[in-house]
Parts: C-alpha cells; sequence; structure tokens
C-alpha cells in the first residue's frame, strides 16, 4: 500500500500503511486517557474503497497484536476467514485473541453479513480494546452521496474515515456515483457531466466531513481520497482514463484536500496488490 498523508497543521509525508498515516498509536493513547476501558472504534464510511481500507486497517491491526474485531453496522461481504458467526460478543472477543482478529456478524442474503445488532455491540465494547466497522454501502460505485439515516455510526466511535475513490475522476456522474439524485442537487449538474476535482471535493465535505463532525464533535473525521492508481475494486482500469496516468491520481488527491484547506488527510492505492487483500 501506498499513502500519502499530513498530520495536522504538518507537511505532505509518505508511508507505506495506515497505521503511521493516522497516527493510531497516539489516537488509541488519547482515548484510552480520556475514556478508560472504552473501546478505540473506527468506522469506514463512503465508497470506493471501504472493505480494502478495513483489511488493511485489520491487518496492521493483527501485526500489532491489536486483535481488532472487524464488523458491519450494515452489511459486508461475507468473508472467506476468521469468521465470527453468530457468536457472542464474549465468543467472538475469545476469537479475536487467540486468532488475532474476528469478522462478526449473522449471515444474511446474497452472500452477506450483517449487524448483529446494538445489544449485541454494547456487550462487545466491554470486552474487546479495537473495533473497526464498514458503516456504510455503495454498491461498489467509487462515489457516494450519503441517505437520511446513513452512515450508521456508533456514538462511541474515536475515528471515523470517509472515503471517496479517485477513479470516478473524468467520467459520468450517472456511472460512478451511488445515491445519484442527491449528489445532483448538490452538485447542481447534468448525470452525464463528467466527475471533476471540485465535483468530489463537494461531495466529501457537503455529504460527509460537514455533517459528520457536527453530529460526532467527539470523534475525529478524516479524509481519504483512494484508488489514487485509478483501479476500482474489481482491478480493472474504468474505461475513459486510460491516459490519466496514476500520478495524476495522486496529485489530484493531494490538490483537493489542500483546496479544501484540510488540516490532516490521506490519499491512498496500491492495495489491489497489498497482502492484506488476502486476508479475509
Amino acid at each position: 500500500m501506498e499513502v500519502y498523508y499530513r498530520k495536522k497543521g504538518g507537511e505532505w509525508e509518505r508511508g507505506k500503511g495506515l497505521w503511521e498515516a493516522l497516527s493510531l498509536d497516539s489516537r488509541r493513547k488519547s482515548g484510552e486517557e480520556g475514556r478508560p476501558g472504552a473501546p478505540f472504534v473506527i468506522c469506514l464510511a463512503g465508497a470506493g474503497g471501504k472493505t480494502s481500507c478495513l483489511r488493511r486497517l485489520a491487518w496492521e491491526g493483527r501485526e500489532r497484536n491489536m486483535t481488532p474485531v472487524v464488523i458491519t453496522t450494515t452489511h459486508i461481504r461475507r468473508p472467506q476467514a476468521f469468521e465470527a458467526l453468530n457468536l457472542g460478543p464474549g465468543e467472538t472477543a475469545r476469537m479475536a485473541k487467540d486468532q488475532g482478529l474476528a469478522v462478526a456478524g449473522c449471515p444474511g442474503k446474497d452472500g452477506k453479513l450483517s449487524f448483529p445488532g446494538w445489544d449485541w455491540y454494547e456487550d462487545l465494547c466491554g470486552q474487546t480494546g479495537l473495533i473497526l466497522a464498514e458503516a456504510d454501502g455503495s454498491r461498489r460505485l467509487p462515489i457516494k452521496t450519503p441517505g437520511p439515516c446513513e452512515p450508521v455510526i456508533p456514538a462511541n466511535t474515536s475515528l471515523i474515515l470517509c472515503v471517496l475513490g479517485l477513479s470516478a475522476l473524468g467520467r459520468p456522474l450517472e456511472q460512478v456515483c451511488f445515491r445519484l439524485e442527491r449528489a445532483l442537487k448538490i452538485l447542481g449538474k447534468g448525470p452525464q457531466e463528467p466527475v471533476g476535482e471540485r465535483d468530489m471535493e463537494r461531495l466529501m465535505a457537503e455529504g460527509y466531513l460537514r455533517p459528520l463532525r457536527e453530529a460526532y464533535p467527539r470523534a475525529a473525521v478524516v479524509p481519504v481520497f483512494h484508488q489514487a492508481d485509478g483501479m476500482e475494486p474489481g482491478g480493472n482500469r474504468p474505461a475513459g482514463i486510460e491516459a490519466l496516468h496514476a500520478d495524476a491520481m495522486w496529485e489530484a488527491g493531494m490538490r483537493m484536500l489542500d483546496h479544501m484547506g484540510e488540516q490532516e488527510g490521506i490519499v491512498s492505492g496500491g492495495l489491489l496488490g497489498d497482502p492484506s487483500r488476502t486476508l479475509f
């Protein structure tokens, strides 16, 4: 994985993982001091690489012996390993400790896992130290505008990563955006018009950053422009962006975060060949 990131008030830096880029060791330490005994909860919202970033965080957490529990507050594709299906919170936490990771949920339709419920979640919070939650759905499209009840964020969340996929740049909005009608209202443009940098900035800011910062003032809300290699989750380069070099993707992501005035943020890519892709 390749990551460009900026810490609060700092310059752009380059790294190989999300843990360092997000300063998770210091964030977790601050969380433990502020809320002793509470788990550190990271939620991922948006589109264009949430699950890939979730897997990478789980990989890095497992490498650090943090025994993360991966959940969804909506739906997530059923994993091929580390399944903790229909298990109670205690059993789930024990599995995470024994195997270094657990992916918990209830089997649902179409090979997906669903959320076990808020009572289950509250019990889990008392038995584990790190929870990674996929909190939004996007039907595998690179960008999204959330609906009225989206994303589904637990109240005790410490960090929210808002992800949008750079593979949407230059393509017709109707081809790349989930909940298109809401995006058309925000942007004031037609469905066949191409997505530009200012469009992605507005969708990030108005769809995710501003409302989530208002609703969850105790959580850090960090923008992530992912798919900087120009690839979609299936590994195919979308039609119409063949001429856009990967370097231009990285530059576009950093340029947008600078233009938005964000003091911290992430531009990432390279996860298609990452070892975390085989984790679950």
